[in-house]
């Protein structure tokens, strides 16, 4: 078992450390986050950074408070992504509509369509390839690469630009940035 060796004096296998620090991760990590599912994951997080990263601990001191301070870290960084994810959320649901039956949203997200289109006719003929394999057709970037003779980071290079240019073009033709978000979230 893979062993942690602590102030050049105290040794510790991993399951030692795991079996010593799991309940004050997890309660820890279960006060800031107030989520079982949270606690649960960050916990397994932190504990599987700890046995990758075992070589950087032989000079650690206190290892209780390095992982205290882990612990909090990954706890606040998850309460950000939360927030954060929620604000995007809240931000598509306001802007976006989910009313099928509204005229005037099937308008825009038509108009939109076509300009997305209008973007994509306005690449070169390699990227409008690229880009209508992979957003149109599903092909993974192997399956392009292989199918035109590029390589996979070539196939990658030529996405990239054109998604880069379409969110532009929409920029530019006064489409809200909550719809171009949305478009690089669906088609990045």
């Amino acid at each position: 078992m893979r062993g942690f060796k602590l102030n050049r004096h105290q040794n510790l296998t991993f399951e030692e450390v795991f079996e010593r620090y799991k309940q004050q991760v997890y309660s820890q990590v279960y006060a800031i986050a107030k989520s079982q599912y949270a606690a649960e994951e960050i916990t397994q997080e932190i504990f599987i950074k700890l046995w990758t990263n075992a070589e950087a601990l032989n000079d650690v001191k206190n290892l209780g408070g390095y992982i205290y301070t882990i612990t909090r870290n990954y706890s606040l960084n998850y309460l950000r992504k939360t927030a954060s994810d929620v604000k995007l959320v809240n931000e598509l649901m306001r802007v976006a509509v989910v009313n099928d039956n509204n005229t005037e949203a099937r308008l825009a997200a038509s108009e939109c369509k076509a300009l997305i289109n209008n973007a994509v006719s306005k690449l070169s003929p390699q990227r409008q390839l690229v880009y209508k394999l992979c957003k149109e057709d599903g092909m993974s970037y192997d399956e392009i690469a292989s199918e035109l003779n590029l390589s996979k980071h070539t196939v990658k290079n030529h996405l990239m630009a054109a998604l880069s240019f379409i969110n532009t073009y929409l920029a530019k033709n006064g489409v809200h940035p909550t719809f171009i978000l949305l478009f690089c979230c669906l088609y990045s």
